[in-house]
């Protein structure tokens, strides 16, 4: 049943888009007001995978669910994925709890972990192809109803007052916008390579140290990473390329002949926490959805949900 309701999404990332989609499967009268569309947005450049991340569990294992789902629609580019993990730490637990929405888990044996790592698991999980599934979630919030304008919003005051209903999903544009001074860059920068039929992921994780991700897709091998607090730079920065190839050769050997394709920097919308709540303006009611740092695509569905979910109430009880 269409609700009577108008909504106006700010900000057409990973988490605009999803949370569009789900207010207007719930019957909203939904519009997008975007500065750029979806493939020019921080969302193309993330490497873009479910894995499990401290805090907001039951968002992130919802969203899971969804990608699940979709791993059997074409249209969508989301694929399962087999990441090995090495970390600096023992795993004694064969069956952690924030293991279970995996499709498989399984600790290593000693003789599979290379030197320096303590221990190592591999994670059945998903990928996303931000090239595939970005423009297929712009068509199926358009396939909805929903409208995509751009335009740069630089007060959600004069959004509000034309509309019952605004959600911010600005990412860290929410910085200037509400006036979020938690809000910081969070620079990553990456390095595409040519793929010569990966179709597995490695990840290492050594406390206090760098990390080192080799994640594929379906053309090029993302290497990473990176995480600098603050910086504000797109520009990529040649050294950092050097070590994050050399690193990514490392831990996989496959890539020792694999050209580069190209080297990227994202800000990531670094929050303490994210942030998922309703709020009463003078001008109106305003849902926030933002702050998901490095993890967006893994937070997307769930946090949209909830964000339909704060919607119906406050609409309905008002």
């Amino acid at each position: 049943m269409q609700n009577v309701v108008d909504v106006t999404v700010v900000g057409s990332g990973v988490s605009g888009l999803t949370t569009a989609i789900r207010l207007a499967e719930a019957g909203f009268s939904t519009s997008i007001l975007t500065r750029e569309r979806a493939t020019n947005t921080t969302s193309i450049v993330a490497a873009a995978i479910w894995f499990p991340e401290p805090g907001s569990r039951s968002f992130m294992e919802r969203s899971l669910e969804v990608f699940l789902e979709l791993i059997g629609d074409e249209s969508a580019g989301v694929y399962p994925l087999d990441v090995t993990e090495y970390v600096d730490y023992p795993l004694d637990d064969a069956n952690p709890s924030w293991a279970q929405p995996l499709r498989s888990y399984r600790i290593l044996t000693a003789d599979e972990v290379p030197a320096p790592f303590a221990a190592g698991h591999v994670l059945g999980t998903v990928r996303i192809e931000p090239p595939i599934y970005l423009p297929y979630l712009e068509n199926r919030f358009e396939t909805l109803g929903g409208v995509i304008t751009e335009q740069d919003v630089t007060d959600l005051s004069d959004v509000a007052r034309e509309n019952r209903v605004v959600v911010n999903c600005t990412g860290l544009g929410a910085r200037s916008l509400v006036g979020d001074t938690s809000m910081q860059p969070v620079r990553g920068q990456v390095v595409h390579v040519e793929n010569p039929g990966i179709t597995d992921g490695h990840h290492t994780q050594i406390e206090g140290g760098p990390f080192t991700y080799v994640l594929p897709r379906n053309e090029v091998v993302v290497l990473g990473g990176t995480r600098l607090v603050g910086e504000w730079s797109l520009v990529p920065d040649d050294e950092t390329t050097k070590r994050i190839v050399e690193d990514a050769r490392s831990l996989d050997p496959r890539l020792a002949t694999s050209e580069i394709v190209k080297v990227a920097v994202g800000l990531r919308p670094g929050r303490p926490t994210v942030r998922v709540e309703l709020e009463e303006t003078l001008s109106g009611l305003v849902a926030h959805n933002y702050g998901h740092d490095g993890n967006g695509y893994g937070l997307s569905w769930g946090c949209a949900e909830e964000v339909v979910r704060l919607i119906e109430y406050a609409t309905s009880t008002s």
